[in-house]
């Protein structure tokens, strides 16, 4: 019996050294934890981007989504500002606000956009139709779901949360 009481003794001594250590460690400040706090931007910096060219007061056109090339008819619009993306979605006017998340990624945290109907939209007498709505709705979902952004010449690609590339814009002629 005796050898038992000595080995709970022990286990007991042992868990209390762990905490004494932990405790000693987080209050020091040297805890095993990562510092997860993202540092703040320097002042007109864009949180949108890390790196790189600012992207403040930029406008571009959407060219695709998830590879799908928009018709030449439709125009989708995005201004970048300093925590909000802004345009024309196809049907209605739309702002979306952002924050940054780590050191190169970002959130959408709303978005607002108009009630306008949206129209069908010929591409030749006879010939396909566009359905405006079906390419707001999309490129609406799509860009919520955006994590991170990357600038390549001028081209401006959007990819979501598992690293995939999904809307890409190319800049407004005359744009910053």
């Amino acid at each position: 019996m005796t050898h038992s009481v000595a080995i709970v003794k022990a286990a007991r001594y042992c868990r209390q050294a762990l905490l004494l250590i932990t405790l000693s460690l987080t209050s020091t400040g040297l805890s095993a934890e990562p510092d997860t706090a993202t540092p703040p931007l320097p002042v007109g910096a864009c949180p949108l981007n890390s790196g790189g060219s600012s992207l403040l007061g930029t406008q571009w056109r959407l060219l695709s989504v998830y590879g799908t090339p928009v018709p030449a008819e439709l125009d989708i619009s995005l201004s970048v500002g300093e925590d909000e993306l802004k345009g024309f979605a196809g049907c209605n006017q739309y702002s979306t606000t952002f924050k940054r998340v780590g050191h190169s990624g970002f959130m959408m945290t709303g978005l607002e956009r108009g009630n306008d109907i949206c129209r069908v939209l010929p591409t030749t007498p006879g010939g396909p139709t566009i359905n405006v709505g079906n390419w707001e709705g999309s490129y609406l979902r799509t860009l919520q779901r955006a994590g991170s952004v990357q600038q390549e010449g001028n081209t401006l690609h959007f990819y979501n949360r598992n690293g995939e590339s999904s809307v890409v814009f190319g800049k407004k002629y005359g744009s910053l």
